[in-house]
């Protein structure tokens, strides 16, 4: 790392972001949840236009979804932890199979109608699980450089995250104010479903022309071709043999990654309650709503990952285990979303506001801790070799998290439909 990447840590955000590498680290970050927010946020399209409401298959597609793309993630990231190298290959190979699976899903936009509802609701499973391996890929590689070279750039990551959480829902809210309710047309959920084959392109462009593929090199010097790719080829050889093993890992961040596991476990129950929840007195459809319940939780996610940056949160007195405590407070909000279920006799309005600002804190909280963690991460460790490792370390415990919050959303779909039967 050169003086200049270390003096840009202590640099303005709007110096910052004219760094085309820390740029770079921000696109790549967006192009990590691009894929995952795009189909979340599309839920309703898929449970009303493709599922027709009502059946099986439209209930039960958000839990399983979310449950097939966390599960693959945890399995795949098991596996990719135990091999530490190849990093700047995962990166660019993730994304092209998000290009990939996004344009196989517009064409079961397109021809869905051909085919029997367990066929489409099947094949959209096995593309989610192939995109959300082809994330776990992109993930896995792009913390290990981001840790590699620091703070300041996993903390771009972190950010341009929350902001593929903001967008995807922000163009699928306006698109859904534009729309005809009456219109059978597919294209403007097309437009919306190719927008992630252009971030992911994007992605790889930026990462190529800024070679953060030879990031990892020991040698930091520019070196003659052939001395170059020996050394190259040297440590390659050296990573594949060397493992950080997963106890040193966990000795060292384990209040951080049990902070990283918790708060995605509560954060899952967030996609059920705002799928399920309808405005009350807002003159906003569900398929309106939805979409702006989601950037609101998205908006909170991005402000809260501005938070993680105060001094204060950076100061050794801000320690892991009280972020541990922190993560699990919030188990606090969720017993807080269900009155909004129920239909409201009065205050309508202030009632959806009420709702909606829950969803901003529940998305700020969620944004600050997970900042904070991967921030505090490199922070905890002394060795580059270390610090690559604890990228694929910490995915594990995401990917453990999101797993078993989805399965948990399982159980608050059974309370929701209780909740909506009971008070027909």
């Amino acid at each position: 790392m050169n003086d200049y990447e270390i003096n840009l840590a202590i640099l303005p955000f709007h110096k910052r972001i004219q760094n085309p590498v820390y740029l770079t680290f921000i696109f790549v970050g967006i192009g990590l949840l691009w894929p995952w927010n795009t189909i979340l946020s599309a839920s309703d399209y898929y449970k009303h236009d493709i599922f027709h409401d009502t059946t099986i298959w439209a209930k039960i597609f958000t839990s399983s979804m979310m449950t097939v793309s966390t599960v693959t993630s945890l399995l795949f990231n098991i596996w990719l932890t135990e091999r530490q190298f190849g990093y700047a290959k995962r990166v660019v190979n993730g994304l092209v199979w998000e290009i990939v699976v996004f344009i196989l899903i517009i064409l079961i936009a397109i021809i869905h109608s051909n085919f029997p509802l367990g066929l489409n609701f099947f094949a959209l499973l096995m593309l989610v699980m192939i995109s959300s391996t082809g994330t776990a890929l992109t993930q896995n590689g792009i913390l290990a450089i981001a840790n590699h070279r620091g703070s300041d750039m996993t903390q771009a990551v972190m950010l341009g995250q929350a902001i593929a959480g903001v967008l995807p829902s922000l163009v699928l809210f306006l698109i859904s104010l534009f729309k005809d309710p009456e219109s059978k047309s597919s294209s403007n959920i097309n437009f919306y479903l190719f927008t992630t084959v252009i971030i992911s392109w994007i992605c790889i462009w930026l990462f190529k022309s800024n070679k953060l593929e030879d990031s990892l090199n020991y040698a930091t010097d520019p070196q003659p071709n052939g001395e170059y790719q020996e050394l190259r080829e040297i440590e390659n050889e050296v990573l594949e043999k060397y493992q950080i093993p997963f106890s040193v890992l966990y000795e060292k961040l384990k209040y951080l990654v049990l902070s990283i596991f918790t708060t995605f476990t509560i954060t899952m129950v967030f996609a059920v309650f705002a799928s399920n929840t309808s405005a009350q007195g807002l003159p906003l459809s569900d398929n309106q709503f939805i979409p702006l319940a989601f950037s609101i939780w998205n908006i909170g996610d991005l402000c809260g990952r501005f938070i993680a940056e105060l001094p204060y949160f950076s100061k050794s007195s801000f320690t892991p285990y009280k972020t541990l405590i922190y993560s699990l407070l919030r188990i606090g909000l969720i017993p807080m979303f269900l009155p909004f279920i129920l239909p409201a006799d009065n205050f309508k309005i202030i009632t959806d506001l009420l709702y909606l600002s829950l969803q901003f804190m529940f998305g700020l909280t969620n944004g600050h801790i997970i900042s904070m963690c991967f921030i505090k991460i490199p922070q905890n460790l002394e060795n580059s070799a270390a610090k690559q490792a604890a990228g694929g370390f910490a995915n594990t415990f995401v990917a453990t998290g999101l797993t078993t919050g989805s399965i948990l959303s399982f159980v608050f779909v059974y309370i929701i439909n209780q909740l909506k039967t009971s008070s027909d």
